[in-house]
Order: C-alpha cells, then sequence, then structure tokens
C-alpha cells in the first residue's frame, strides 16, 4: 500500500495509472506505454479525465479476458440475423 498525501492507494483502488496497470499485468510501465498504441486500437479502455486520467481497471480486464477468450463479448454472444422470422 503506498501513500500519497492524504490519500492511501491500495490493491482495492479501480481507477490506476499506467505504472500500476503495468505491476498488476507483471509488466514494466515502459513495456506496457510501448503496448499502448496497439491494445488502445483494439479496444483498451482510454484513460479517464474525470479521474486524474487513470484508466478503470474492471474494464482493463475485462478486455484482456475478452482478447484471450475467458469471456465472450456482447457482439460474439449476439446471435446474428438469419432471415426473417415467421410466427405461424
Amino acid at each position: 500500500m503506498t501513500t500519497t498525501g492524504q490519500r492511501t492507494l491500495g490493491s482495492n483502488a479501480i481507477f490506476l495509472t499506467e505504472a500500476q496497470i503495468a505491476a498488476r499485468m507483471g509488466l514494466s510501465t515502459s513495456q506496457l506505454k510501448a503496448a499502448l498504441p496497439a491494445l488502445t486500437k483494439s479496444g483498451f479502455p482510454t484513460p479517464d479525465p474525470l479521474f486524474l486520467n487513470r484508466r478503470y481497471w474492471p474494464a482493463c480486464e475485462a478486455f484482456l479476458n475478452r482478447r484471450y477468450g475467458l469471456i465472450e463479448s456482447a457482439m460474439q454472444a449476439t446471435p446474428g440475423l438469419d432471415g426473417e422470422e415467421t410466427w405461424n
């Protein structure tokens, strides 16, 4: 747990800096920064200006889970249209 002024940031924080996200992913900050342009193009959550330009960790984790096939995205889970429905 680290202390920043009067705030205490622990492992339960949900808006994280790039350094904190990198640590949770097992990467160095520079490794994450090198990967961010490609990740962002693929839908990785962007920093939120309302929360000090930090990223929402649950959204980051959900992105990674979808990327590695652990959960289906809403688009993948929705079946495509297969024609006009008849109710007779």
